[in-house]
């Protein structure tokens, strides 16, 4: 596993929800599909709670409707969009989704924002 050491750090500062599709048995970690996980956040204030969005576009769609209905409020929620940057220079173009270009600014951007890009 890449960044296990950032990980292990981030887990003691906020809800870190990792998982895979499938492991051999006696594995300790979460299994399956990460928004099964997230009705049962342990959230304190969900009017100031924040999230960030990191995964493929799937998840990431099923993962902020999961939050939302949890009671997260859009501004309160980061999608990456780091799967569409190709040279990172704004050269190139195949980053853009609309007048945005992810690789300059992005690719992290705000729900409220996020969700009138289309891609």
């Amino acid at each position: 596993m890449l960044f296990r050491d950032d990980l292990k750090a981030w887990d003691e500062k906020m809800n870190l929800i990792l998982t895979v599709d499938g492991a051999k048995e006696g594995y300790q970690g979460n299994i399956g599909l990460v928004t099964k996980y997230i009705p049962d956040l342990p959230i304190k204030d969900v009017n100031t709670a924040k999230a960030v969005v990191v995964g493929p576009p799937a998840m990431m769609r099923f993962s902020v409707m999961g939050l939302l209905e949890k009671g997260f409020k859009e501004e309160n929620i980061w999608v990456s969009q780091e799967r569409k940057m190709c040279c990172g220079l704004g050269k190139c173009g195949h980053c853009r989704i609309g007048e945005k270009y992810v690789c300059i600014d992005g690719p992290v951007f705000n729900y409220t924002e996020s969700k009138g890009l289309i891609d």
